[in-house]
């Protein structure tokens, strides 16, 4: 069974009679903010270090980028324990129902008796692949990349969204010192205070050397009220050594 085995008019009808056996009330709908409302500020003062959809283990619901065709959907995709779109589903063997697979087990970790897990919905817990059914519906998401904050347009099918940003290049954001754009998720990327200098020096010597006067006007400044300070306690500067 595929996504191309349904219409939209058959998934919305399956979605609902796979609500139906897991709800003992009538399925909620999921409303798609349109694409207007998602934040795709690319000001560069608000950019800012974000974590990819796999890091953060759940896909919010506002980024889902609804259209005329598929503006809504019933609860059958929303975790019941973060209340966003499913990411990597499981479900509970006894009762069926599905959760994040990073939200089941921080919940299964929080238990007092590991040996008798229960689901949100209290049965005992134990792991079984999600339906496919709901792997269908999610397959037809159309998802705006987790780093459209930074100015990245793309949007993506749920299934690419995670091979997508592991190499979005508006994951690098600008250091707050010298702006030079920096990976946060590359560990061999390593940025520190001395190459921020260099990095500023190198496009302007002049503005180094006036920083530079002025951090020595701190310094002095400061060691001068250190000094009072040391003189009212009444503490010799070779005590302080």
């Amino acid at each position: 069974m595929t996504a191309s085995t349904f219409n939209n008019d058959q998934l919305t009808e399956e979605a609902e009679k796979f609500a139906r056996t897991r709800y003992p009330f009538p399925p909620f709908i999921v409303r798609f903010p349109s694409s207007n409302n998602y934040n795709r500020s690319t000001n560069k003062n608000q950019i800012s270090p974000i974590k990819s959809t796999a890091e953060l283990g759940y896909l919010d619901s506002t980024r889902v980028c609804g259209d005329e065709r598929y503006t809504e959907l019933s609860c059958v995709l929303i975790c019941s324990i973060c209340q966003n779109i499913l990411w990597k589903p499981v479900a509970c063997v006894t009762c069926e129902n599905a959760f994040c697979r990073g939200c089941i087990q921080t919940w299964a970790n929080k238990q007092k008796q590991p040996r008798q897990v229960t689901c949100p919905f209290n049965c005992m817990f134990q792991e079984k692949r999600a339906p496919p059914i709901l792997n269908i519906l999610l397959s037809k998401l159309r998802i705006y990349c987790v780093y459209a904050p930074n100015g990245c347009g793309q949007v993506l099918s749920y299934d690419a969204l995670e091979g997508h940003e592991q190499t979005c290049q508006y994951e690098r954001t600008p250091c707050q010192i010298c702006q030079k754009p920096v990976s946060h998720r590359d560990q061999n990327d390593k940025h520190e205070l001395r190459q921020c200098f260099k990095e500023i020096y190198d496009r302007n010597p002049d503005y180094v050397q006036v920083q530079f006067i002025k951090l020595l006007d701190v310094i002095e400044a400061s060691q001068r009220r250190i000094q009072a300070l040391e003189k009212s306690l009444g503490i010799r500067p070779q005590e302080n050594k």
